[in-house]
Order: C-alpha cells, then structure tokens, then sequence
C-alpha cells in the first residue's frame, strides 16, 4: 500500500515539474521561495489579509482541517474573512521546515503551532500539527501559494452515543 503512496506522490510531483515557469538558477530560485514564504507567514501572524491574498493564486485549492476544500482566490477571500471574523492569530512559529524546488514549483512542509484568540474576546488557545504548501513560480517571476492542507495534532473528541 505504501508503494501506492510513493509512486502517487512521484507522479504528482512530476505533474508539477511539468508546470514550469521561466527558468532561474537553483539558489535565486531558493532565495525568491524563502522571500514569498516568509511574508506569506508574516502576512498570517499580523492578520494582513491584503499581503496575505496578494501572495495566494487565482486558481488556489486550500484544504483546512474537517472542513470541504476551499478552491479559488476569491472563495479563499471569503474563508479567510469568516476567520478572521471569529479568530485572530496571536503567534505562528513554524517548525521542521523542508523545502524543495523544482523548476517551477516548490513544496513547504513542516509542523506548526498556531496562537488563536477569539475575536470577540475569550481565552486564547494554540493549534499545533503539520502542514504541506505547494508554491508555483507564475510568468512574472513572483511565487504564489497555490495548495495547502494542514492537519491538527490535537486529540480527537470521542463521539457521544
């Protein structure tokens, strides 16, 4: 089973090494992905929705813990407003990180945790788990997140009879 894995991994990878953008040395090309990412993640710790969707793609799939797939730019808009409508990051450190680029693309993985406070007031709790970012380089040369999904090490609660 775990060659089924592998083997859809590699194929999906491959897929995106088949989307490639202009090329650029190896080291710009790292240089450029630590650039986006980093203000992408300083964009979530401040709350800046404006710097946060400027580095996020039209054609953008997200797919957040327990809940459907938030696909395009403007859906992710309208999630990210509900969000913040009702929760406020307080601090974001991320862990773990590994990066790896290809021609045209780069994928983030990593663990995190996540300071929330309600946005109505109340006690402040912190998310932790891990997460995967696929960041494709556009025709402009700029890196724009288009995939993520995260999960949340936090136990389950058992379901009431």
């Amino acid at each position: 089973m775990r060659w089924k894995w592998l083997s859809g991994a590699a194929l999906s990878l491959a897929a995106l090494a088949g989307c490639q953008g202009p090329k650029a040395p190896l080291g710009a090309t790292a240089a450029g992905v630590e650039k986006a990412t980093a203000a992408f993640h300083e964009a979530l710790r401040t709350n800046d929705a404006e710097t946060f969707l400027s580095f996020v793609a039209d054609d953008v799939v997200m797919m957040p813990p327990g809940e459907a797939p938030v696909r395009g730019k403007d859906a992710l808009r309208a999630w990210y407003a509900a969000f913040l409508s009702q929760n406020r990051t307080s601090s974001l450190v991320l862990g773990d990180r590994e990066v790896l680029v290809g021609e045209g693309f780069a994928v983030e993985l990593g663990s995190f945790e996540w300071g929330l406070v309600p946005a109505a007031g109340g006690s402040p709790t912190v998310d932790r788990g891990h997460y995967m970012q696929v960041w494709n380089r556009q025709p402009d040369g700029q890196w724009r997140f288009a995939r993520e999904i995260w999960n949340s090490s936090a136990p389950t609660e058992a379901a009431t009879p």
